[in-house]
């Protein structure tokens, strides 16, 4: 894969699971930190606070990219064996045979392969967000007349994100394996072909 590709990625996926911990630890340590972080000049320090932030906004990515793929490895696998039912290789060792010699497909396989695992990782992201802003909706916020507003449009949003992401995860998934598997029957065809016409040319 594409090492700035790979990289965005990942780093996108971190950026969505920082959300989450920042939620959590407001959650846990209310408001008051924060606001008296916001207010001691935090800015001169904001490049090499950003450039932190990202070196480990990075390495959440890579960790919860490999919890999203254990959590949704059955169901991945079910679409799979669904798409190409007896696969006579790993689709890994497939898709490598199919793209070898061919960058528009290997560009192909790439780019679906990576927005899989954005929202594959986002659907997580934004329910484990969503209930975690709920919660501090909840808890740590006075009463007022506007209070249940915020908890059904912080709701009616989650519910959307999280559900849009598998949703859309779920398409990327079927399209990438039937791509593996529309490009592996014409490799096999043309396997069968060029293998015919070297028994034809013996005969003759």
């Amino acid at each position: 894969m594409n090492t700035t590709l790979l990289f965005a990625e990942l780093l996108i996926t971190g950026l969505h699971t920082g959300l989450w911990l920042l939620l959590l630890a407001l959650n846990i340590f209310g408001l008051d930190w924060l606001q008296s972080l916001l207010s001691k000049g935090v800015s001169e320090w904001a490049t090499a606070i950003l450039v932190s932030l990202l070196a480990v906004f990075y390495i959440f990515g890579i960790v919860f990219d490999r919890f999203a793929d254990f959590v949704f490895f059955r169901w991945d696998k079910k679409i799979r064996e669904k798409i190409i039912p007896n696969a006579p290789l790993r689709i890994n060792v497939m898709r490598f045979q199919l793209a070898k010699d061919n960058e528009y497909l290997n560009r192909q396989f790439e780019y679906t392969r990576s927005r899989m695992r954005i929202v594959r990782a986002a659907t997580l992201n934004f329910a484990i967000s969503t209930i975690l802003l709920l919660l501090l909706i909840i808890l740590k916020t006075p009463d007022s007349s506007e209070k249940i507003g915020y908890i059904l449009v912080s709701s009616i949003i989650g519910i959307l994100l999280t559900f849009g992401s598998i949703f859309a995860w779920y398409k990327l998934t079927q399209s990438y394996f039937k791509l593996v598997k529309s490009n592996w029957d014409l490799y096999l065809t043309q396997q069968n072909q060029t293998l015919k016409r070297a028994l034809q040319r013996k005969r003759d």
